[in-house]
């Protein structure tokens, strides 16, 4: 595992750091490869529960390494798609994590930093936070994160902040829906911990199929196979030993 990023595991919360505080953790291809890697690791781990993604130093991150894409433009195109490939799949990977996933958001959050918050199941930003879709400016589009974007804040919305490349601040971004919360930075770690408790409250095994029903369901169309997928959902949802603890205190308690 790279320098890049620094894991920290407490208990069954696994809390992720970008690790390029000097670069404003600008994502380059070593980096990419290793949250790559975490990623492919933390499908089958059964022992984490929550991951907390955050960033070094003043800034969470400054999008991607623009010497990331030098390199890549120096490359055969078939090799320099493989390449650039990776961020795509990186993000398809870690938004589809069993775990449920939290991103602490804090100054500069630029271009691919952006995708970074729409992958994940919450986003907390620091009141102060700076955000920006500036690839238009580089002559690039932000092709690795739009379709989440899209899918957080809308296509209209995603559409002007990609086209204008406008500066938009923490408040904006609640209002967009790209952040969950926002709290002054002394209050960050506490709005962290209350979230956590608050998520923790059911068990990892409940959200973890919530999670894995509504990624099958959701772009389809509301048909017979939607009501198929959903009476299959709560049938085996009803059958795990959490609900049938709760079912039968339930009923024990209805029936004296």
């Amino acid at each position: 595992m790279t320098k890049l990023i620094e894991l920290e595991k407490n208990g069954n919360i696994l809390t992720v750091r970008l690790n390029r505080p000097d670069k404003k953790n600008a994502l380059n291809d070593e980096m990419i490869k290793s949250l790559m890697q975490l990623a492919k690791d933390l499908k089958n781990d059964i022992t984490t529960d929550i991951v907390v993604l955050k960033g070094k130093g003043d800034s969470f991150c400054a999008g991607a390494d623009l010497c990331w894409f030098k390199k890549a433009a120096d490359l055969p195109e078939a090799e320099r798609l493989e390449n650039l490939k990776e961020l795509s799949v990186f993000l398809r990977t870690w938004h589809r994590l069993p775990q449920t996933t939290i991103t602490i958001g804090h100054g500069y959050l630029y271009g691919a930093a952006l995708g970074l918050l729409a992958v994940s199941d919450f986003v907390i930003l620091d009141q102060n936070s700076h955000l920006r879709l500036s690839e238009v400016l580089f002559g690039m589009v932000p092709a690795s994160i739009a379709p989440y974007l899209i899918k957080r804040m809308g296509f209209k919305r995603s559409k002007a902040l990609m086209l204008s490349a406008e500066a938009f601040n923490a408040q904006l971004a609640l209002t967009y829906g790209l952040a969950d919360k926002i709290a002054p930075t002394e209050n960050l770690l506490e709005t962290e911990q209350k979230l956590i408790e608050n998520i923790q409250r059911s068990s990892n095994e409940t959200r973890r199929m919530v999670k894995e029903f509504m990624f099958k369901i959701v772009n389809k169309e509301i048909n017979e196979e939607v009501s198929e997928l959903s009476a299959k959902a709560l049938s085996d949802s009803i059958n795990s030993d959490i609900a049938q603890e709760f079912i039968n205190a339930f009923s024990k308690n209805n029936e004296s």
